[in-house]
């Protein structure tokens, strides 16, 4: 075999070999975006303590008689490195800046007089002889005992709330006082109605998420406590969930689905389809579950986007009889006659990948072939050459 016919073996073996290469990493990238990536589940980690009974006791409550005393306080939470490991492992900061303290509602603007920490901390001796806390959400739980000693009412109020109901429950992921108004540097609410829904939103998220699609997001200065009363989450002033609707929009548009599900004798209510939720999630948001962290978020309906599931939830005889289907798949009335089926749009967009396909075909085809070829030939040279030889000896 001269050294052309080697060059040449060479030369073909490499463009079958690039044909190859071409026409697999295009099959490769696809079938890896293709690939679902399965959901890490959440871990949730089940905390030592529980609460057992309410702690929102309102018997025997004293009244603080605010002395503005810190007492010996700040000798040591005045130090930013003052921390105590808990039980658990974890570290709680213990520093407390006085000027957060004087600048929040409890401090030096106080209607009531200034708080000192004496005032709230009022068990605690120095030095401190109580047993160091759990967790972090003990130590939470522990404290919020003292905000009941000032505000009675919000503490009926939460009494009665959402809240206090999934704590009773087990949930100690449930909001108390100091996670949505802090401990030392609480602001009044009043003053920064913006932000509420981003507290909310922290437990919250994926309601927060929806509602920030939704179009009440550009309307006005709306927010959580808008609807929601913010100690009992229950409907502002009392109203049931269609009488807060008719509150802002008086006037229903005048539209098919509405004329057809208003003019009845017993009317279908706005967050029946609005707010829709598959009656199969209504009871995850009662049970004890962390629902901000679970790993599969769950619709709280907030987008207020009338979705199909609604329509399907009441009207599920269409679809088991295939009614449904046929008018959803018939003839418009010729004003959308030029707008394009389903099917053909289905069609068109098949088959630029269809062509796609077929090159990917042809180049995986023609470097299997010129390799296989290459290969082919370069065994029979040698074979003839070997005959050659032994023809000359």
């Amino acid at each position: 075999m001269t050294n052309m016919h080697r060059r040449l073996i060479v030369f073909f073996t490499g463009i079958g070999i690039t044909l190859l290469v071409a026409g697999l990493v295009p099959l490769v990238a696809v079938a890896q975006e293709e690939t679902p990536m399965a959901p890490t589940p959440s871990v949730e980690e089940i905390p030592e303590f529980a609460p057992t009974e309410p702690f929102y006791d309102l018997e025997n409550v004293p009244p603080i008689e605010p002395t503005g005393d810190n007492s010996y306080c700040v000798m040591c939470h005045n130090r930013p490195l003052q921390t105590v490991t808990l039980h658990d492992g974890r570290i709680l900061n213990l520093y407390v800046s006085p000027e957060i303290i004087a600048n929040s509602v409890h401090g030096v603007n106080s209607e009531g007089g200034q708080l000192g920490c004496i005032d709230c901390h009022t068990e605690d001796s120095i030095p401190h002889s109580g047993p160091t806390p759990t967790d972090q959400r003990e130590y939470t739980f522990k404290s919020v005992t003292f905000c009941i000693n000032c505000h009675t009412d919000q503490v009926d109020a939460l009494q009665h709330g959402l809240h206090e109901q999934a704590i009773a429950r087990g949930n100690d992921a449930a909001a108390v006082c100091t996670d949505c108004h802090g401990s030392h540097d609480i602001r009044p609410v009043a003053q920064f109605p913006e932000l509420v829904a981003g507290v909310c939103g922290d437990c919250h998220a994926t309601t927060l998420a929806e509602w920030r699609s939704s179009k009440h997001v550009d309307i006005g200065p709306l927010d959580c406590a808008t609807c929601h009363s913010p100690h009992t989450q229950e409907m502002r002033g009392g109203l049931t969930v269609n009488e807060l609707c008719v509150n802002c929009h008086k006037e229903v548009p005048d539209i098919f689905a509405h004329t057809q599900h208003l003019d009845r004798e017993e009317p279908v209510g706005c967050y029946e389809c609005h707010m829709f939720v598959p009656q199969e999630l209504t009871g995850v948001l009662t049970e004890a579950v962390d629902v901000s962290t679970a790993a599969v978020p769950v619709s709280t309906g907030h987008t207020f986007a009338v979705q199909t599931a609604a329509c399907n939830a009441c009207h599920e005889e269409l679809v088991v009889s295939g009614e449904w289907e046929r008018l959803r798949t018939q003839p418009q009335v010729s004003e959308v006659a030029s707008v394009p089926s389903e099917t053909e749009t289905t069609e068109a967009e098949t088959q630029p990948v269809s062509n796609v396909q077929f090159l990917q075909g042809l180049i995986l085809g023609a470097g299997f072939g010129i390799t296989a070829a290459a290969v082919f030939v370069a065994r029979g040279n040698r074979r003839i050459r070997s005959a050659s030889e032994d023809e000359t000896d």
